[in-house]
């Protein structure tokens, strides 16, 4: 086994699948633009232990569970419910006069952070099928065989490395970058988050129901 490629690859993959925006993403940046930079790390915390949490799933051989349709058109359900909340949330706070000086409880809280991520990472059991990519390619470029506990170990973890550098990058630049921004825009911003949040439950709610009608 080639340990550094190994361990690289598994490391960038984590990095990049975090890039692409969703419901985490978005949660992080209210957090970061609204200077509750600690609670935006706990949202990642959440996500990755989530994400994590599936990859161990994949690895140590029970993701067949997943493999049910119903199973994860389920999850997308909660998912739905969940992102509504969220929604209402965003566009609640986002009507307040001073988005600069924005001081919900909900967005302060650390623990409730780390339950938003969590949350909004667990109802996504397609993770699962993501680790079982990243093993694929793995062995397909010649770096490993097969993976005993050990490497599927490092795996997890540089993987989740990987997914936590991101969105802890993410945070740290939106917190940076919020002082150049003004309250106005603050506004649109969050607003623009909400419309978005909607637009992720309305698709699972859609894939969800399309699955369970069909199945």
């Amino acid at each position: 086994m080639d340990t550094v490629l190994f361990l690289l690859l598994a490391y960038v993959m984590g990095f990049f699948t975090a890039i692409p925006i969703g419901a985490t993403q978005i949660e992080i940046a209210k957090r970061s633009l609204n200077n509750h930079l600690r609670a935006a790390y706990m949202v990642a915390l959440g996500s990755v232990s989530s994400d994590v949490m599936y990859g161990a799933i994949a690895l140590f051989g029970v993701a067949p569970f997943f493999k049910d349709k119903t199973v994860v058109a389920i999850f997308g359900l909660v998912a739905t419910v969940i992102l509504w909340l969220l929604a209402f949330l965003t566009f609640k706070e986002g009507a307040k006069a001073n988005m600069l000086e924005l001081s919900h409880s909900t967005l302060k809280s650390k623990r409730m952070s780390f339950f938003t991520g969590f949350s909004l990472a667990v109802t996504n059991p397609m993770m699962v099928v993501w680790w079982l990519v990243g093993v694929r390619i793995v062995k397909d470029l010649g770096l490993v065989t097969s993976l005993d506990r050990n490497a599927s170990l490092l795996f997890l973890v540089f993987g989740g490395l990987g997914l936590a550098s991101y969105l802890t990058v993410l945070a740290t630049t939106l917190h940076w970058v919020k002082r150049f921004v003004s309250n106005e825009m603050m506004k649109k911003v969050n607003y623009g988050l909400g419309v978005v949040l909607i637009l992720l439950s309305f698709y699972f709610l859609v894939s969800s129901l399309h699955t369970l009608l069909h199945s």
